[in-house]
C-alpha cells in the first residue's frame, strides 16, 4: 500500500503513534508518505527508501489575520496523492488533520482514516466552538480509530459520534524494551526500591504526587530512588518540591533522554499519578521493560494494567497509596518478580508492532 500520514511532528504519544506506525509500515514493505510542517521528533535518523517527507508551506497573506494552516495542509495532502498516487491517508488527530483530509478527499477521491487522541475527545470535544466541524469532520471519515475504549466511549461521548471507532491499542517495540541490567546508574547502597517516571512534565501528570508519596516511602526505606524522565512547564515546581521535601539524596530528575530503555532497567517498578490517561505508551514500556506498573485508575489506564496482576491501580490524588503499592513491592521480592514476568507477558501478548500493525492493516484494506 501506499500510505499518506498526518500527525503533529511533537514529542507527545500522537506524534510518537503515527511516526512508529508509519516506520513499522514501511518495514513491512508499504510506501509511507509524511506530510507535516516539519519532520516528526520520532522520525529523526529513521531512514528508509519506502519513507518520504513532504513539508506543508503556508504562506503569509496579508488579507488574513492568521496563516491559513487547514487550507495549505489540504493543498499538500491533495497534491502528493495525486504526484504519489497513495492508496489512503492517514491521519492523527481529528482538528485540522481530518477536515483537511476531507477537502482533499472531494479533490482525488482517496479515503482517509482518522485516528483520535486525547485532546480531540476532551478539549475540543468540550469546546462548543469546534464541534460541528470536529464531528462532522470525523463521520465523514471513511474509519475511525481510538488507542482505547476509553477513549472511543469518550469521543462517542463528547463528540456525539455515531460512526463505529476500531479500538487498536498502542504498541512498543519489544525488543527495544526488554529486561536487562542496569548499566547508566551508580548502584544502589543498600536493598531499597527504585521507581521510574516518565513524562512531558505538565500539570495533567500530576508529578508532585509522586514526590509527596517519596516522603512516606523514604521513612520506612530512606534509601529508596526516584527517578524522573522528562521535561515541561512543571518541571521547577517539581524541583523546588523536593528541595523543601528535603528529598534531594531520594529523587532524580534526569530531563530529557535518549536512552530510556536503559533508564528503565534501572528500576524496579514504574509510577504514573496523571489525572486522565487515554493510553499510555510510557506504561507499555515500562512493561515490556519487566516493570511492574503503579499507576492512577484513570482514563484507559485500566485497560493496560491489571490490578495485582502487573501493577497496583490507585485512586487518584492519592500519594499515600502510591506509597503502599511501592512499599508492598519493596517488601515482596517474590510479588515482585512474579509482577515482572507478568508485565513482560502482558505485552508480548498484545502489544507487539506485529499484532497492532495487523489491526491497522485490516482498517486500511476495509476502505481501499
Amino acid at each position: 500500500m501506499n500510505i499518506g500520514v498526518t500527525c503533529y511532528p511533537t514529542v507527545g504519544g500522537s506524534g510518537i503513534l503515527a511516526t512508529r506506525l508509519g516506520i513499522e509500515l514501511a518495514k513491512a514493505g508499504h510506501r509511507t508518505h509524511f506530510i507535516t510542517y516539519e519532520r516528526p521528533f520520532a522520525l529523526q535518523g529513521a531512514q528508509s527508501d519506502l519513507v518520504t517527507m513532504h513539508q506543508v508551506h503556508v504562506t503569509e497573506y496579508p488579507l488574513f489575520k492568521y496563516p491559513p494552516y487547514t487550507v495549505a495542509l489540504a493543498t499538500e495532502m491533495a497534491e502528493v496523492t495525486q504526484k504519489e498516487n497513495l492508496d489512503l491517508l492517514h491521519v492523527h488527530y481529528s482538528l485540522p488533520h481530518a477536515t483537511a483530509a476531507q477537502l482533499a478527499r472531494n479533490i482525488t477521491g482517496t479515503p482517509y482514516v482518522t485516528t483520535l487522541h486525547g485532546s480531540d475527545v476532551t478539549i475540543l470535544g468540550e469546546d462548543p466552538s469546534y464541534e460541528l466541524i470536529n464531528t462532522m469532520s470525523v463521520e465523514a471519515s471513511d474509519a475511525v480509530t481510538a488507542v482505547s475504549q476509553f477513549m472511543a466511549d469518550t469521543a462517542k461521548k463528547n463528540l456525539g459520534i455515531n460512526k463505529e471507532i476500531h479500538v487498536i491499542p498502542n504498541f512498543v517495540d519489544h525488543n527495544k524494551y526488554l529486561p536487562a541490567p542496569c548499566e547508566l546508574i551508580r548502584a544502589r547502597e543498600g536493598k531499597a526500591i527504585t521507581l521510574i517516571h516518565v513524562s512531558n512534565f505538565r500539570a495533567v501528570k500530576r508529578i508532585e504526587d509522586i514526590v509527596y508519596s517519596m516522603c512516606v516511602i523514604t521513612k520506612e526505606e530512606p534509601k529508596a530512588q526516584l527517578i524522573l524522565v522528562g521535561d515541561g512547564p512543571e518541571r521547577h515546581r517539581v524541583e523546588r518540591l523536593v528541595k523543601k521535601l528535603e528529598l534531594t539524596d531520594n529523587v532524580l530528575i534526569v530531563g530529557y533522554r535518549n536512552d530510556i530503555p536503559g533508564l528503565m532497567n534501572c528500576a524496579d517498578a514504574l509510577v504514573m499519578a496523571s489525572e486522565t490517561e487515554s493510553a499510555p505508551l510510557t506504561i507499555l514500556e515500562g512493561m515490556s521493560s519487566g516493570l511492574p506498573i503503579i499507576a492512577t485508575s484513570v482514563g484507559g489506564i485500566p485497560e493496560q494494567v491489571q490490578d495485582g496482576h502487573n501493577g497496583f491501580l490507585v485512586p487518584f490524588a492519592h500519594p499515600e497509596e502510591i506509597a503502599k503499592a511501592a512499599l508492598r513491592l519493596n517488601s515482596d521480592p517474590e510479588l515482585q518478580s512474579r509482577m515482572c514476568l507478568n508485565a513482560r507477558a502482558t505485552v508480548l501478548e498484545k502489544y507487539t508492532v506485529e499484532k497492532v500493525l495487523s489491526q491497522y492493516i485490516k482498517v486500511y484494506e476495509s476502505v481501499i
